[in-house]
């Protein structure tokens, strides 16, 4: 998750423009990434229900989130 965050502080870093975009649509491919990791430990029962519905909820708004920033 510390890969999502970084991204979006270069992209805000960036001002506006392309760059920026560039760099909130590799969060959002950032953000994918950790559901899909959290899905298959959460399978390979690594993670308990109560950790996993919190993370997996947060990382779907912040998909959300990035996804309605792209193109503004």
């Amino acid at each position: 998750m510390q890969s999502i965050a970084a991204n979006i502080s270069e992209g805000f870093g960036r001002g506006s423009g392309r760059d920026r975009e560039r760099s909130l649509e590799i969060a959002r491919g950032e953000t994918e990434e950790a559901i899909q990791h959290l899905r298959a430990n959460f399978r390979a029962r690594r993670v308990p229900a109560e950790e996993y519905w919190p993370l997996y909820n947060l990382l779907i708004v912040i998909a959300k989130m990035l996804t309605s920033m792209v193109g503004k």
